[in-house]
């Protein structure tokens, strides 16, 4: 539920946020993983779903501006997880990231709330090239802009 707490305070909000995760990829990816796999029961996922239904995806709804999307092949991506050095992470199985990944590409494939800004992770290394961010802020900016004028 803090998910929703904190999508409707971003919504009533005339400030911008930047989230690393969205509420679109809780429904669509986890939600709906632990309902398939049996760790959510049905009555807990379509309450879930619903509620998501009621809030989320109504004209009221402010929608991102952009979504960011980090792309990389399977091995870059967990080989970045691993180097996070998170515990639980690092000893989590490879075929819960693989599962994880082949879930995210389909849902992104899917998503069409608001534009997608798709960044390859290689082509970007935030930790080592502090020029980086600098980079990727002017990219974000352009993309938003083209947003802008493309709305209008």
């Amino acid at each position: 539920m803090n998910v929703f707490k904190e999508t409707k305070r971003i919504s009533a909000s005339p400030d911008n946020f930047i989230q690393d995760r969205s509420i679109y990829e809780d429904t669509g990816i986890f939600a709906k993983m632990h309902y398939e796999k049996g760790t959510m029961s049905e009555a807990d996922y379509r309450t879930y779903t619903s509620l998501f239904e009621a809030m989320v995806m109504t004209p009221y709804f402010r929608r991102p501006d952009l979504l960011i999307y980090l792309h990389g092949s399977l091995d870059a991506t967990v080989n970045r997880i691993c180097r996070r050095g998170r515990g639980l992470e690092k000893e989590t199985p490879h075929s819960y990231w693989q599962e994880m990944y082949q879930r995210y590409e389909q849902w992104i494939s899917d998503f069409s709330i608001c534009p997608v800004l798709k960044l390859d992770i290689d082509d970007y290394d935030l930790v080592n090239d502090p020029d980086t961010g600098d980079a990727l802020a002017v990219l974000i900016q352009e993309r938003l802009k083209e947003n802008v004028h493309c709305g209008s």
